[in-house]
Order: C-alpha cells, then sequence, then structure tokens
C-alpha cells in the first residue's frame, strides 16, 4: 500500500549514511608508465561508489590536493603517486587536509610484476578512509526533526490501523440482527471513523514538517 512507501522511504532516509566524500587526484606517474599501472588506482576506488570524487587529474603534492579539493567544496583530498620500476608498481597515497594543506595520513603499497594491484590499494584506500576525523554526532535539530517525523509516522500508522477498525465496526452493523446491535456497532464506525481521520490528519502533517525540518533548515 501506499503508506508502506512511504515509511519505507523515511526509514532509508533516516539511516542512510554515505560518509565524508573525498577529492581523488589522479597518481603522478614516475618511471615506466606500463609497469606503474597508475589505472589501478581509480579501479580501486570505484569499489567505495559515493566516497570518492575524480579530480580527472594528477596534483602534484598534498598542497595541490588540498586546495583542489577546497575549490570542490570538500573536506580532503587523496593523492597518488604511481612508479613504474622493473622490480614491480610503487604506490604512495597521501590523504591532506583541506583547511591546512597538511598530510593526515600516508599509505605505501608494493606490487611485484604481474601481481594485482586493485586489491592492495583498495586496502590502502580504506586505511586512508580510517584516518579520517571523526564526523560530528547529530546537532539537536537534526535530533528533533527526525523525533516529529517519526512521531507523524506513528500516527499515520495508527489512523490506518482505526480506519481498518472502524470498517469492522460497519460491517458489524449492516450484519446486526437487532436494533441496539446496529446501534452500538453504528457508535462504533463513528468513534473510530473520527478518530482515524484526526490521526492521519495530524500524522501527515507531522511527518511533512519534519522533513521539511531535516532537508529544508
Amino acid at each position: 500500500m501506499a503508506l508502506s512507501g512511504v515509511m519505507g522511504m523515511v526509514i532509508a532516509a533516516a539511516v542512510a549514511s554515505g560518509g565524508e566524500r573525498l577529492l581523488l587526484c589522479r597518481p603522478v606517474v614516475d618511471g615506466d608508465p606500463a609497469l606503474a599501472r597508475a589505472e589501478a588506482v581509480g579501479e580501486a576506488a570505484r569499489a567505495r561508489p559515493g566516497r570518492w570524487l575524480d579530480y580527472g587529474v594528477a596534483c602534484d603534492g598534498a598542497a595541490e590536493g588540498a586546495r583542489a579539493a577546497r575549490r570542490a567544496g570538500l573536506a580532503h583530498a587523496v593523492v597518488a603517486r604511481a612508479e613504474g620500476r622493473s622490480d614491480g608498481s610503487r604506490f604512495v597515497l597521501v590523504l591532506t587536509d583541506a583547511s591546512t594543506e597538511e598530510a593526515r595520513a600516508q599509505r605505501l603499497v608494493e606490487v611485484p610484476p604481474g601481481k594485482d594491484a586493485v586489491r592492495p590499494l583498495r586496502s590502502a584506500l580504506d586505511g586512508l578512509l580510517q584516518a579520517l576525523p571523526p564526523e560530528p554526532g547529530p546537532g539537536a535539530g537534526r535530533i528533533a526533526a527526525w523525533s516529529l517525523a517519526g512521531a507523524g509516522a506513528a500516527s499515520l500508522i495508527a489512523g490506518v490501523a482505526l480506519a481498518v477498525s472502524a470498517s469492522s465496526a460497519a460491517d458489524r452493523a449492516d450484519a446486526a440482527g437487532d436494533p441496539a446491535a446496529y446501534t452500538r456497532a453504528r457508535a462504533d464506525w463513528r468513534s473510530r471513523r473520527r478518530w482515524s481521520a484526526a490521526a492521519l490528519g495530524a500524522g501527515g502533517a507531522a511527518l511533512a514538517a519534519g522533513l521539511t525540518w531535516r532537508f529544508a533548515f
């Protein structure tokens, strides 16, 4: 039913959390480009969709990567160097802070010739994500907004339950075999219909207000 779809979207919006997005600079290539395998960095990043914004070009150093992240409105960037040598590929990944232009963490990955470079690079990128500063907890406004939306959703559920109960009372009235039973069933139907309408109206308003508060302000 339509209500279940609305509830699903509310729950999904409430729990969705993709984490901070970072700028990923293309690697600066040293040595033999074929042995450097610089493209493996981008392939490794694609394992975490939504976490990395491909800058499209190389950044020569942490400071340049930080400035690029700042221009993109991001707080951190990862710059990379890929060196192709006769004994394999050597990657240096550096996590840099956009505000201070300083390196926060670094990972070194060395891959022998013919070995998969994507998997160790994926682990290195995950390690840099773990080095990010902890995200601040939800503020009072966000908690209040979700609380209001949650109360509205609960009221909608109660309104639907009352509407079903009112329908059952109407069926009892139709099947009543004496005036007293009919009168009681009709009274139940009117009462539950009234409360159902009130719960649905209040719940819809609270849900809309909570979601508006959360996403518009």
